[in-house]
């Protein structure tokens, strides 16, 4: 279960200097994609590189100037060899310069720590032991803050490696541009100093951005922010990919923002995408989601103390350690033992990862928290409402967003994604914008389900072949291009199509049937192809794949099968909860030109419960046929046995019908209610009940009654009412209700009698 915590003690952390808290969030950070700790698992396949794989020239300036408070030096040089340490390409570079000011003759302003080197793995180690030589300077070994002269430094420096890789520094200062006692203005009077120090400083940022070096600055303490955000917008520009995020921003590290700043920093800076988790003291439970997006990530755990120890679980309820190994992902750890480590995965499981926190009991005070940074790819389609539009008509346009295993994602896996559209074509200049939304409301940044769509109008002029065309892009995302060709409409066209796949949620092996309408006015039969594409659509299959439809046809009908594999052979997960298809189905004639393309993600499929696979479905409704056979036979027998039970009355009539006696039947759970019938001989002969009656009766389901005389045989199925003859006199009955005279029953003799018949004349 996850634990936050919030108490005194965590905002008296806080409040200790932020550069030691600073260098040790940077260091978690760049320590979460460390590779120089044993990888635990199978290789990864062969894949594209990505742009957290590509390398990266670094330069860090660190602040030396006396103001810096007692023990952030220390703090600076663990950042300085966590970026050492975490960098993930072996093929990067990095430079360490200390700076502060030169006030005096035979002083300088930038001090060269340690020259530029690969960060292969000796690199890594001699990196962190020339960073050991930065220091915090005294007041006569210039001691200011002279951003004027590293900038200038890291220019030159950066600009000797090769242009076509990534140039950026890293600025960490504790104040703002302070040049007064500079020995370069000792001339000038204050004022006239501060304007030549910002002339200056203008000139080297310029000269940053024509050398394409970016610059993020990381200020604490007494930073001045607005400086550093315009240091940050006076650089080169374009980041790791062309989006607002990934340009350089200036960030101001203190307080409650600083893990979430600095991690947000390296994350744009290196085209990764950062998602916040919880925080608390140990022990705790802490909780942080990875996207269903991501193809690489790192859960970085800031623990505040090395004392305290970190178990990693995977949603799946996996404890995964340094020896675990699984055919789908490796797992890499570092820094363990230190204040901050971190896990990374390969093609990690998406959901919700727990880290659990512990320590002895004296080890408890700091605050921890815990981040994911994760670089992904995402996969997209292209679809339109008609492939062979007219000019001057307009067409809509479909862009489904889909993980990289191609199922439709959750609205927060959206953010920050943009999908942008274009047409183009032959009698088209100038591409023509389409602009693409999710939300209803035209933004271009996804607020929706993933389906972005949008509405183009084709150019009056626009003749012959087009091309639709949507790029999805966004920090820490591999961006993904489509392109639909399609063309304009002839006069007269002789050839349409509709395919009508309709919604559907199936499970493994379900079929859905889909509907292919063809109007065919053209002289000749034309062949008429159908395919999946933008999907890999393993375990999907379709018939038929080719449609011959005659020449002269209106409205030719054919019934299309989707074929839905068993789980195994799907190549996308399926879930309880269902996952929506990705891709579509092209249907073009024998040129290739697309007829139609109906997107597949309205159809769903879902997972079968576990215990039951297709047979065991089949299996299961037969059971479930079985079972309610069995009960409504046990309804049928407890209401037949109910029926047979005694109940009514039994009544003794004369011959003509003149009730002598009734007898009310005690309901009881025999089948057979015995009695007796004596004093016949009498004028009042009545019904007894006796255990040992040599009479029974029991009710038939059909209402009647079964009447077993004193020589066992029975008398069986008597309807309601009929009587059963005693002698010559009596006639016995089984009824519901309670008889009463009938009203042409003479109550008293009369010489009419004879009339009647009355046996007593």
């Amino acid at each position: 279960m996850s634990r936050s915590f919030r108490d005194p003690r965590a905002a008296t952390a806080a409040r200790r200097p932020a550069a030691r808290r600073l260098a040790a969030l940077l260091a978690g950070v760049l320590l979460a994609t460390a590779e120089l700790s044993v990888s635990a698992g199978a290789a990864a396949p062969a894949r594209g590189e990505t742009e957290a794989d590509k390398p990266v020239n670094y330069v860090v300036a660190v602040d030396q100037s006396a103001s810096l408070k007692e023990g952030e030096i220390d703090r600076e040089r663990e950042a300085v060899n966590a970026i050492a340490m975490g960098e993930p390409s072996n093929d990067s570079t990095m430079e360490v310069l200390g700076f502060a000011s030169a006030e005096k003759p035979g002083q300088a302003a930038v001090d060269k720590v340690c020259p530029s080197r690969a960060l292969d793995t000796v690199g890594r180690e001699k990196i962190a032991e020339c960073a050991a030589a930065l220091r915090r300077r005294a007041k006569d070994e210039g001691a200011g803050t002279d951003f004027i002269e590293v900038v200038r430094q890291a220019v030159t420096d950066l600009g000797t490696l090769p242009a076509d890789t990534p140039r950026v520094l890293f600025l960490l200062t504790d104040g703002k541009l302070d040049v007064r006692d500079s020995l370069k203005y000792e001339d000038l009077d204050d004022k006239s100093a501060e304007e030549a120090a910002k002339a200056d400083l203008d000139d080297v940022l310029a000269d940053a951005a024509d050398a394409r070096v970016q610059i993020w600055p990381l200020g604490f303490g007494e930073a001045n922010e607005d400086a550093l955000r315009r240091m940050a917008a006076a650089g080169y520009q374009a980041g790791c990919v062309n989006l607002p995020n990934a340009r350089p921003q200036a960030r101001l590290v203190n307080g409650e923002n600083l893990d979430a700043e600095l991690q947000t920093t390296f994350a744009s800076a290196r085209c990764l995408y950062h998602e916040k988790g919880e925080q608390g003291r140990p022990p705790s439970d802490l909780t942080v989601r990875i996207s269903p997006l991501a193809t690489e990530g790192t859960i970085v755990v800031s623990k505040g103390d090395p004392a305290v120890t970190a178990t990693y679980i995977a949603p799946d309820g996996r404890e995964i350690k340094p020896s675990h190994r699984d055919e789908d992902s490796t797992y890499t750890f570092s820094g363990q033992g230190r204040a901050t480590e971190s896990l990374r995965i390969t093609r990690p499981l998406a959901g919700r990862w727990t880290v659990r926190l512990d320590a002895p009991e004296d080890h408890r005070e700091r605050s921890a928290s815990v981040n994911a940074l994760w670089h992904g790819e995402v996969r997209s389609t292209i679809s339109l409402s008609a492939y062979t539009p007219a000019a001057g008509s307009e067409v809509d346009v479909f862009v489904p967003i889909l993980t990289r295993q191609e199922t439709r994602l959750d609205k927060r896996d959206l953010k920050g994604i943009k999908v942008t559209g274009s047409l183009g074509g032959e009698g088209i200049g100038r591409a023509v914008p389409i602009r693409l939304a999710d939300d209803g409301r035209g933004a271009d940044e996804s607020a929706g389900d993933g389906r972005f769509s949008g509405t183009v109008t084709v150019p009056d002029g626009a003749s012959g072949s087009l091309t639709f065309e949507s790029r999805v892009s966004a920090v820490g995302l591999d961006p993904d291009v489509r392109s639909q060709p399609a063309a304009v409409s002839e006069p007269n066209q002789r050839l349409e199509a509709v395919l009508a796949l309709g919604g559907a949620r199936l499970h493994p092996g379900d079929t859905h049937e889909a509907r292919l309408t063809v109007d065919n006015r053209d002289s000749r039969a034309h062949t008429l192809s159908l395919a999946f594409a933008d999907t890999k659509g393993a375990g999907l299959r379709l018939t038929p794949q080719r449609v011959t439809v005659p020449a002269g046809t209106s409205g030719h009908h054919v019934t299309v099968r989707l074929e839905v594999g068993e789980a195994d052979e799907l190549s996308f997960p399926v879930t309880d909860e269902g996952s929506a298809l990705g891709g579509k189905i092209l249907v073009t004639d024998e040129k290739g030109t697309v007829l139609a393309g109906p997107l597949l993600d309205t159809v769903t499929v879902r997972a079968v419960p576990d215990a039951l696979d297709r047979w065991g479905r089949l299996g299961a409704l037969a059971l479930g046929l079985l079972a309610l056979a069995g009960v409504v036979l046990v309804l049928l027998w407890l209401r037949r046995r109910a029926a047979r039970r005694p109940r009514g009355t039994l009544v003794l009539e004369d011959a003509w019908g003149r009730v002598l006696a009734s007898h009310p039947v005690t309901p009881g759970r025999e089948s057979w209610y015995r009695f007796d019938i004596v004093d016949t001989e009498s004028d009042s002969p009545r019904v007894q009940r006796s255990d040992d009656g040599s009479w029974g009766m029991r009710r038939n389901p059909d209402g009647g009654a079964d009447l077993r005389m004193p020589d066992g045989n029975v008398e069986k199925n008597l309807a309601p009412g009929q009587g059963l003859r005693i002698g010559d006199d009596l006639v016995l009955k089984a009824v519901d209700d309670a008889p009463t005279t009938p009203s042409d029953a003479p109550e008293l003799w009369s010489p009419y009698t004879a009339d009647a018949q009355h046996p007593d004349i």
